[in-house]
């Protein structure tokens, strides 16, 4: 199976993955977050995250008001 298949075919089941998928997004983005103000001081960024799986990172950053963008990687 490729890697778009791979991520594809649970796609409508990922909010499962998590106990509570929102706040998951949220800790992963606050996380994030802060290591980029400390790296590059304060935001919003623009940020590429590459091999996003299923985006929790990138939709946390976002929320944030960084400029996010994911990338499966390669197929």
């Amino acid at each position: 199976m490729d890697t778009r298949g791979f991520y594809d075919e649970p796609a409508d089941r990922y909010d499962l993955l998590y106990a509570d998928w929102r706040a998951s997004v949220a800790r992963q983005g606050r996380a994030l977050d802060a290591l980029l103000s400390t790296a590059l001081g304060p935001g919003p960024h623009t940020v590429l995250d590459n091999a996003c799986g299923i985006g929790t990172q990138a939709l946390g950053l976002a929320a944030l008001g960084h400029r996010a963008t994911g990338s499966p990687g390669p197929t």
